[in-house]
C-alpha cells in the first residue's frame, strides 16, 4: 500500500475510522486497543438476551429460507451447472484419450485440470447445492462435514496449482 504524507497522518487517519467505527457499531466486549492511551468513551453493551438470536447461526448470519419456486429454479439452475460440468470434462478426458494428435504432454496438463474440475463436480458441488437448498444447514453429520470440508479445499486446491502450471507450461 503507498503512503501519501507521513506515518502519522495514516494514524491519525486510521484512529479516526476506528472510532468511527466503534460508534456507529459498539463492540459486545471492551477489548484494549494498542493506539488508545487513556480509557474508551463508549461503554460496553450488556449481554444480549438469547430469545434475540433464535433465527441466526453461530456465525452471526441468517439462515436462508427460499419459498417452494425459489428452489425449484435455484436447484435447477445449479442441477444444469453441475451436468454441463461433468459432460464438458468428461468429454475433455475421453477425447485426449482416444483421438491419438491430441496426445501430446501439453494436453495431460488439460486432461488433469478437466479431471481436477471433474472431482470438484463429482464430490462438493453437489452437497453445497443440497445446503444452499435447505437454507445453509448442514444435513450431511459432523464427521462427512470435515470430509467435505478436506474434499473441497483438495479438489479446488488442485485445480488451481493445476492452472498455475498450465500457465507456465505456456
Amino acid at each position: 500500500m503507498l503512503l501519501r504524507g507521513s506515518p502519522r497522518r495514516f494514524l491519525e487517519h486510521h484512529l479516526l475510522f476506528v472510532e468511527n467505527a466503534e460508534q456507529q457499531y459498539p463492540a459486545r466486549e471492551s477489548l484494549p486497543n494498542p493506539f488508545m492511551t487513556e480509557e474508551p468513551s463508549i461503554p460496553a453493551e450488556p449481554d444480549l438476551p438469547s430469545s434475540n438470536l433464535t433465527n441466526a447461526t453461530d456465525c452471526g448470519e441468517e439462515i436462508l429460507l427460499y419459498g417452494d419456486t425459489e428452489k425449484i429454479v435455484i436447484g435447477a439452475v445449479l442441477s444444469i451447472i453441475i451436468l454441463m460440468t461433468i459432460a464438458g470434462n468428461g468429454l475433455v478426458i475421453i477425447s485426449v484419450c482416444i483421438v491419438k494428435k491430441l496426445r501430446q504432454p501439453s494436453n495431460y496438463l488439460v486432461v488433469s485440470l478437466a479431471a481436477a474440475d471433474l472431482s470438484v463436480a463429482f464430490a462438493v458441488m453437489p452437497f453445497v447445492t443440497i445446503t444452499d437448498l435447505v437454507g445453509g444447514e448442514w444435513l450431511f453429520g459432523k464427521v462427512f462435514c470435515n470430509v467435505f470440508i478436506a474434499m473441497d479445499v483438495m479438489c479446488c486446491t488442485a485445480s488451481i496449482m493445476t492452472l498455475c502450471i498450465i500457465s507456465v507450461d505456456r
